[in-house]
């Protein structure tokens, strides 16, 4: 049997992999994603010459965003992180910008769309998701967390009533 080299000892991650509310949020984004997307992608093909196209050309770009989320989420590197907040970000403001702004337009609301109407056609998934997407980010951000564990370990010992 080899010894491991320096290097590879340094590198090696004893940690555990994540468990519990980190997988459900990757499960329900590629889900959502996959869902919006392939479901679009096929209207697409079944109507290529609706007069409704836009809402479903929306649709496809919100499930790719999703997607892209998704992969952000999952890998949850540095620069992951920063896409996995910008297309987040766009997934859950968009069906409310598309919402108000179609709001009283009965012609957006004939075709199936991830955004309009607030998303209502998707039980309102685009903005529960990406709601639940931004809390997830933010309480798994390891530069929030590190400088939490910090600030606990700097409490000074006068602070618990021992001398």
């Amino acid at each position: 049997m080899t010894q491991p080299s320096p290097l590879e000892e340094q590198i090696h991650d004893s940690r555990p992999p994540a468990l519990g509310m980190g997988r459900l949020v990757m499960v329900l984004y590629w889900l959502c994603g996959l869902w919006i997307f392939i479901e679009s992608v096929a209207l697409l093909f079944v109507r290529p010459n609706d007069a409704f196209v836009g809402p479903l050309l929306g649709s496809v770009l919100a499930g790719f965003l999703q997607i892209t989320a998704a992969v952000a989420i999952t890998h949850n590197g540095r620069r992951m992180r920063m896409i996995g907040w910008v297309t987040t970000l766009i997934c859950l403001t968009a069906p409310i910008i598309v919402g108000i702004v179609s709001w009283g337009m009965p012609a957006f609301s004939v075709m199936r769309s991830a955004w309009g109407r607030f998303g209502v056609d998707y039980w309102y998934l685009p903005i529960v998701v990406n709601g639940i997407g931004i809390v997830w980010l933010w309480f798994s951000n390891p530069r929030r967390i590190v400088e939490l564990a910090e600030r606990i370990e700097r409490v000074p010992l006068s602070h618990y009533g021992s001398e």
